[in-house]
């Protein structure tokens, strides 16, 4: 007889909930346009910190042949620096939420293997730059972020998993109008690359169970 509490489908299919924490290896580049006021003249410069994230991401998860599917879904959160970047500095940025798809191959009753990409935007309302004359410019970009990653995860109940990935991220923000705006943000060009490795929780929350069900004995009258 199939057990309701051990029964597992080949692919799990349905809604999922993941919480998970980054540790990151970031660099920031930048680089200026000609600026007729000294005092907001920067030379080109590259910088390089740490940073932490907590992100929030949903995915539904849908079967295409045996084990093998993909998911579609989005991530949101938070990345806090935890060093000092120098001349550049970057403070939070709020993640807002992402599009996202990838592929996913179950293995077993315990392994998922995936691969996905996302594009969203990241808001950093404290960053600031100092110039060359040491005056402190407030920039508070929002560049455009482009993501991939692969990991896999580990379930230790039917419902619920572990999740190991690492990927790379890449920001920028292009200056607009080559410094003819009176806003200082848009005489400059604006790069970042992140190298990540991310570690957290999946829950399952929907339709695995509609799957079990449909293999369970029918035990009505």
């Amino acid at each position: 007889m199939v057990s309701e509490n051990t029964y597992v489908p080949d692919f799990r299919a349905g809604h999922n909930l993941a919480l998970f924490y980054s540790a990151e290896y970031s660099n920031w580049t930048l680089n200026q346009n000609s600026t007729s006021v000294e005092t907001e003249k920067i030379k080109a410069l590259s910088q390089t910190a740490v940073n932490s994230g907590l992100f929030i991401r949903y995915s539904y998860h849908i079967n295409i042949i045996s084990n093998f599917g993909f998911f579609v879904g989005t991530t949101a959160g938070l990345l806090i620096d935890m060093t000092s970047y120098g001349q550049l500095r970057q403070g939070y940025g709020v993640a807002f939420p992402t599009i996202m798809a990838g592929l996913a191959l179950n293995i077993g009753q315990k392994f998922r293997i995936f691969s996905g990409a996302e594009y969203g935007a990241i808001w950093y309302p404290e960053m600031s730059i100092t110039t060359d004359m040491g005056v402190a410019k407030v920039i508070a970009p929002v560049p455009d972020m482009y993501s991939v990653y692969g990991g896999f995860d580990y379930f230790i109940a039917r419902d619920k998993s572990l999740l190991f990935q690492m990927g790379w991220r890449r920001q920028n923000v292009m200056n607009l109008n080559n410094g003819s705006s009176n806003t200082y943000l848009n005489t400059l060009s604006i790069e970042n690359n992140s190298y990540f490795a991310q570690i957290g929780v999946v829950f399952q929350i929907g339709d695995i169970n509609q799957a079990i069900n449909s293999v369970l004995p029918n035990t009505s009258f």
